[in-house]
């Protein structure tokens, strides 16, 4: 059974760095309670979210911050279309100097598709909790 944070991680990594940069820095500018946090560099955001999420953890907390991801990722990439023409809250963040680069079409269209299979797979509410649920009786019955 591929894990939901194994299957977000190998989702993550095959999409372009420009927009794993964009999305990591969307993410700290959303979740950060240290404003001073939201002028880092996408960079800074990219490592910062990497260690963040695959930080090892109790089961319930991993599904948790899969669930945070999760509702990050699909206001920007369901919304990827708001964001490119500039009509979107973040859009500003899309051509900044040192953040991402313009994604083709059809390069934001296969990554369009590829979240929501990962949406409608590993990364499904009912796929979640059971994997949660699995992972808690295991612990509980290894004591």
């Amino acid at each position: 059974m591929k894990t939901p944070l194994e299957a977000f991680v190998k989702w993550f990594d095959s999409v372009p760095i420009s927009l794993r940069k964009y999305l990591a820095h969307i993410f700290r500018i959303c979740t950060t309670e240290d404003t001073s946090q939201m002028l880092a560099i996408p960079d800074q955001s990219l490592e910062g979210f990497r260690r963040w999420v695959i930080k090892m953890d109790f089961p319930l907390r991993v599904a948790a911050r899969m669930f945070y991801v999760r509702s990050i990722f699909d206001m920007v990439i369901f919304h990827y279309k708001e964001i490119v023409s500039g009509s979107d809250a973040f859009s500003h963040l899309a051509g900044e100097r040192n953040n991402i680069v313009q994604i083709s079409t059809r390069q934001w269209d296969g990554i369009f598709a590829s979240w929501k299979e990962l949406r409608h797979k590993e990364m499904a509410d009912t796929y979640i909790h059971s994997w949660a649920s699995w992972m808690i009786k295991i612990q509980m019955e290894a004591k």
